[in-house]
């Protein structure tokens, strides 16, 4: 009985029906006591009797939706026909109402009435008389049980929905980083080989610096966000190697406010932008570039800018060409943002703006 009352047992539906029952009964209870015990027309005498019909009515009807709900549940899991599930509810609305009709017969004294009336004559008489009744009660709560099954359902479909989709959500993030991480490693040890025939010790302290950033790499390897400070972190080491391959003909600058420095953004973000910058913005005409990095706080928002006095984007620019590294940004703040981030790049009278804005966590 235990295992039935576990599997198949709801305790926030019993309360519901306890909840709604009782509220059914007192009214119930206090028609019947104006007209049965003291109203004009009385008919009995016995209030006592009308109190324990009133109780043991309650609880009988209670312990059967009980068991209609252990019922249900179980027709549900089992997938059962609604043709099947409809007549049986029918045999047992009128089966509640036809035993609910034995109670006032065997508890309560009608002395005025019903004297000359044998036992199952009362038991028929009263079932006629409160069959709707029963009917429409047993109906009442058979809807409270059902609408409680179908809401558990969706809740669950939803969470199911939800597990789903912060899974995909977390397998499109890894198979983007596995697409970024050998990206960048790729360009930078290119670098790294063009360097050492011209200058081995500059060669070197590149190799050093990937080093660390390997290191880093692995160490924020299942995290889907960092801190402002770990990704300036990085990027302070990815921007040394890139001012030994350019030296004097890069600069770059930063501007961040101390007081974001905590927050959280995707892992990964500003590195990507600032390759963009350099790929695109040297050009004949541009053999110096400087890029200004700027993050700050704007109206519950991450602000974060690149700047670059570069070769300026087209009027028509070609999206498909603009880099393994943009094209997975986009992506990532996609998945993790749900389109609640923005992500543009601009014209300037100088050169090229390139904007990103996400929630604050």
């Amino acid at each position: 009985m235990k295992k039935l009352l576990k599997k198949y047992g709801e305790r926030p539906l019993i309360i519901y029906l306890v909840a709604f029952y009782t509220f059914i009964a007192l009214v119930d209870f206090m028609r019947s006591f104006y007209f049965l015990y003291s109203g004009p027309r009385r008919v009995t005498n016995d209030f006592t009797g009308l109190v324990l019909v009133s109780v043991v009515d309650w609880a009988f009807v209670i312990l059967f939706m009980c068991s209609v709900s252990l019922l249900t549940k179980y027709l549900l899991m089992k997938r059962v026909s609604w043709t099947k599930i409809i007549p049986l509810h029918i045999v047992l609305s009128i089966l509640q109402s036809y035993l609910v009709g034995f109670i006032s017969p065997l508890l309560l004294t009608y002395e005025l009435i019903t004297i000359e009336l044998g036992f199952f004559e009362k038991v028929t008489h009263t079932f006629l008389f409160n069959v709707t009744t029963n009917i429409l009660l047993y109906s009442s709560m058979i809807l409270i049980i059902y609408a409680y099954f179908y809401l558990q359902q969706v809740k669950n479909q939803e969470i199911r929905n939800k597990v789903l989709e912060n899974s995909l959500i977390k397998f499109k993030l890894k198979t983007l980083e596995s697409q970024l991480n050998p990206h960048f490693l790729f360009n930078t040890l290119n670098s790294i080989s063009s360097l050492i025939p011209k200058n081995p010790d500059t060669a070197q302290d590149m190799v050093a610096d990937i080093s660390f950033l390997l290191r880093k790499f692995l160490s924020i390897d299942d995290k889907n966000f960092i801190t402002i400070r770990e990704e300036l972190e990085i990027l302070e080491y990815y921007t040394n190697i890139l001012k030994q391959r350019f030296q004097e003909d890069l600069v770059i600058t930063q501007e961040v406010e101390e007081s974001i420095l905590h927050k959280q953004i995707p892992r990964l973000l500003i590195q990507p932008i600032i390759e963009n910058s350099i790929k695109h913005g040297f050009s004949q005409e541009n053999k110096k570039l400087n890029i200004h990095l700027s993050i700050q706080e704007k109206e519950g928002s991450i602000l974060l800018s690149v700047e670059n006095n570069g070769k300026k984007i087209p009027k028509y620019p070609i999206y498909s060409n603009s880099g393994i590294g943009i094209i997975n940004i986009k992506e990532r703040l996609q998945a993790l943002y749900h389109g609640k981030s923005d992500f543009y790049f601009e014209n300037m009278s100088h050169g090229v703006k390139t904007v990103i804005t996400i929630p604050m966590a």
